[in-house]
């Protein structure tokens, strides 16, 4: 291998573990339009995989949810849990810009994705299930930096987060 190769067999496997065990995901969404703020919108929900794509069910009383509904684009991240990490300041991460599209309460994936929320976070799901605030949402990733440690950020792209470079310079 020369200096600028890298396993991309090995790297995709530890991406597919970071995605697999996050249980939430980070949001980061431009603020909405005519906001006083120029700072985004944060926020965290539930999430599942499902297919090779992220789903959340967040509500859109949430000024994140509100803005990254009418943009239909936010940032998100998974981040490994703190009491797992090797090193607090080096903990393992990707974050990702994604287009959002909505699953409408009509469609069978609505009900499909549903019950794999019930199955993955609990009986809460079943309780919000038909809050008409709450919406399902498809993320479907443009681009990312997973980070792995120290020295070890790589660039990711399209809908699979696919590796595309190790990143060596700020």
């Amino acid at each position: 291998m020369t200096q600028d190769d890298f396993d991309r067999a090995d790297l995709s496997a530890q991406r597919d573990r970071v995605l697999e065990s996050a249980r939430t995901l980070i949001i980061g969404a431009a603020p909405e339009t005519g906001s006083a703020s120029e700072l985004p919108e944060l926020g965290v929900t539930p999430a599942v995989r499902h297919d090779g794509h992220f789903f959340i069910y967040p509500s859109r009383l949430s000024a994140h949810v509100r803005a990254m509904v009418d943009t239909g684009m936010a940032q998100f991240l998974a981040i490994e849990d703190e009491a797992k990490a090797q090193n607090i300041w080096a903990r393992k991460r990707i974050k990702f810009t994604a287009e959002i599209t909505e699953i409408n309460r009509q469609n069978d994936q609505f009900s499909v994705l549903s019950d794999i929320f019930v199955s993955h976070h609990g009986p809460t799901m079943n309780l919000i299930r038909d809050f008409t605030d709450f919406h399902m949402l498809k993320l479907l990733p443009v681009s990312g930096v997973m980070v792995l440690g120290f020295a070890k950020a790589y660039q990711l792209e399209g809908p699979m987060l696919d590796i595309a470079a190790h990143l060596r310079e700020s």
